[in-house]
């Protein structure tokens, strides 16, 4: 039976085509220690980083390559960006539909905040901001599209209003890449935190940020110790990349994300186009199900290829709980995430909090038959019941 993946913004599945490859080639043919190893090798390890920042700026729309920054995964990167820049006494501005990631570090170090007000769709209210930026505010912490609803929200507008007041603007592009086109020049964004795993299509334990330089000297690094350069001094390097890349990183897992990523770029136009046709197509079949309901934006609005649903409560039948829809899913082949998507925080603001919601995102790879036999056997659940 085909393996019917819709948990693409946990995971993207398939990866590039041939991904593995690529990466068996790099551990049977370059592995090395970077700028350790006295090695020709060093020379292709070198390139292919280098390549893979330019990438990253060209996507982004940055210039500078130097302050790329690669982690293990965008909860790190945001880790880092969150305890590296901000203390006890600050203030931060985020959105309602913040990830975990974002939030749990914050109540980690005791930094206070204040959530946007958002629409019953997940948009932020943007006239609301002003009312909520008080002395401390010390950042804006924004995540680009909701990794429970889809919603995409209004960077530009909120970027113009950090910008006003001064304020370091931090987006979190988790789910948004490469979907969204997100120009760190023009909207002044002072860092930006990305995962290689997920629209990206490349391997897990990839990700890292992109660093505005006069903010990387406000940004203290999380993990410090070996660089391979300037090994003579015992104080961590202050230029970039160095400053935060101390220890071996998962070059493995970077030479396929790079592979991956001139995958996305030589193919982005495609790729959008065909997630936004997809998504349009679940969500016009769901709405024909009357037993369930759609929590998120409508298809004419800003949002990306995620979509929640809850049982709506109108069959005269027991309602169906959405925990034992997703078993039923599972063993018919379709693979999707139910719960609370480790994103209390949007549930809460969306009305779907404690028991979450059945998520469903499409990738690049699903196809027209699979929405259609998705459908087809929430159709039969709840006619079972």
């Amino acid at each position: 039976m085909k393996r019917i993946y819709l948990d693409n913004c946990s995971t993207s599945y398939p990866k590039a085509p041939e991904l593995g490859k690529h990466i068996s080639h790099y551990i049977d043919n370059l592995t090395l220690n970077f700028n350790r190893t006295s090695s020709r090798y060093n020379i292709e390890n070198f390139g292919f980083l280098f390549d893979l920042r330019q990438l990253l700026c060209t996507l982004f729309h940055y210039n500078h390559p130097e302050c790329v920054i690669f982690t293990k995964n965008i909860t790190e990167s945001l880790n880092l960006l969150i305890k590296g820049y901000l203390n006890k006494n600050d203030h931060v501005i985020i959105s309602a539909l913040e990830h975990n990631s974002v939030v749990r570090p914050l109540n980690q170090i005791g930094v206070s905040y204040t959530v946007i007000p958002c629409n019953e769709f997940g948009f932020s209210k943007i006239g609301e901001i002003e009312k909520i930026i008080n002395k401390r505010t010390k950042a804006f912490i924004i995540n680009v599209a909701s990794n429970v609803f889809g919603t995409v929200q209004d960077i530009k507008g909120i970027s113009e209003i950090a910008n006003y007041h001064h304020i370091p603007l931090i987006l979190d592009t988790a789910q948004s890449t490469p979907y969204v086109d997100i120009d760190m020049e023009s909207l002044h964004v002072s860092a930006l935190a990305f995962t290689g795993h997920k629209g990206l299509l490349g391997p897990q334990g990839t990700g890292g940020f992109i660093i505005d330089k006069d903010f990387s000297d406000k940004v203290s690094p999380l993990i410090v110790g070996g660089t391979g350069s300037i090994s003579s001094s015992e104080v961590q390097p202050n230029f970039l990349p160095d400053k935060y890349s101390s220890g071996t990183e998962n070059m493995p897992g970077l030479y396929g994300l790079n592979y991956s990523l001139k995958y996305i770029m030589e193919n982005l136009s495609k790729i959008r186009i065909k997630i936004n046709s997809i998504t349009e197509l679940l969500l016009d079949e769901l709405k024909k199900i009357e037993e369930i309901r759609i929590v998120g934006p409508n298809r004419d609005m800003d949002r990306i290829g995620v979509v929640s649903i809850v049982s709506s409560g109108s069959s005269d039948k027991k309602n169906g709980d959405i925990s034992s829809l997703s078993d039923f899913l599972m063993e018919n082949n379709i693979e999707s995430r139910v719960g609370l998507h480790c994103s209390p925080l949007a549930h809460k603001a969306l009305g779907t909090f404690p028991s979450g919601t059945l998520r469903f995102s499409p990738g690049f790879y699903t196809e027209e038959d699979d929405i259609y036999y998705l459908c087809s056997k929430i159709k039969l659940f709840y006619n079972s019941l």
